[in-house]
């Protein structure tokens, strides 16, 4: 089977996230950001992550995918269920217009495979340029501001339930959560809280994706 996917894309890491801990074999495609028409064809509709199977038939819709690829999975490897998820959500939400001035210029800029091209990076560029409501441009030039309400936020997080502590067993909030902190390693110099970084670093490893701190910008 085939996951179509965007190396950013926050929805794509849930899929992933899940495919990896439990071992379903799938070939990773990367679309370019522009191409529209792949998603049209498969699913009807511009949005990722895609998840085809063999016989062609294809699903879209994060959580349904990483549902479906937990049941095809390793059943030796059982997620555990949801927790008190929506507090932190509501905490995190607080910041999310910072936390995209942040994330949205550097997703072009790291040569991730899906903004290979510059059509692709304008695409992007103007779709997102109008939900910040500001140049790319300037929305790096704030960098300091955005940092400083994202820390805050970072700090003040609820303690996390880490998989080490449940047996090395990925957790359903764990799916949702991770994507979103795991982005923001790209952020240069962000400060996370050690907690926070040991907690990036182990789901990493648990899942088989990748973070960003090493090319951050």
């Amino acid at each position: 089977m085939k996951l179509y996917l965007y190396d950013h894309c926050p929805f794509c890491v849930c899929a992933e996230m899940v495919a990896n801990y439990k071992a379903v074999a799938h070939e990773r495609v990367y679309l370019p950001n522009d191409d529209e028409a792949t998603c049209h064809r498969l699913i009807g509709a511009k949005q990722v992550p895609i998840l085809q199977f063999d016989d062609g038939r294809a699903m879209g819709e994060s959580l349904e995918i990483a549902r479906v690829l937990d049941e095809l999975g390793n059943p030796g490897r059982m997620m555990r269920p949801h927790g008190d998820f929506e507090a932190i959500r509501q905490h995190i939400e607080q910041v999310r217009t910072a936390i995209s001035c942040l994330l949205f210029p550097r997703d072009i800029a790291l040569g991730l495979p899906e903004f290979a091209t510059r059509s692709a990076r304008d695409y992007f560029q103007a779709r997102k340029e109008r939900i910040i409501q500001r140049p790319f441009a300037r929305a790096l030039a704030e960098t300091p501001e955005h940092k400083a309400a994202v820390e805050g936020m970072l700090a003040g997080l609820p303690p996390l339930q880490t998989p080490v502590a449940h047996c090395n067993r990925l957790g359903w909030d764990d799916v949702l959560l991770y994507p979103t902190l795991r982005n923001l390693s790209m952020v240069r110099d962000l400060a996370f809280p050690p907690s926070v970084r040991a907690y990036l670093e182990e789901v990493a490893r648990l899942t088989d994706t990748a973070t960003y701190f090493d090319r951050a910008i």
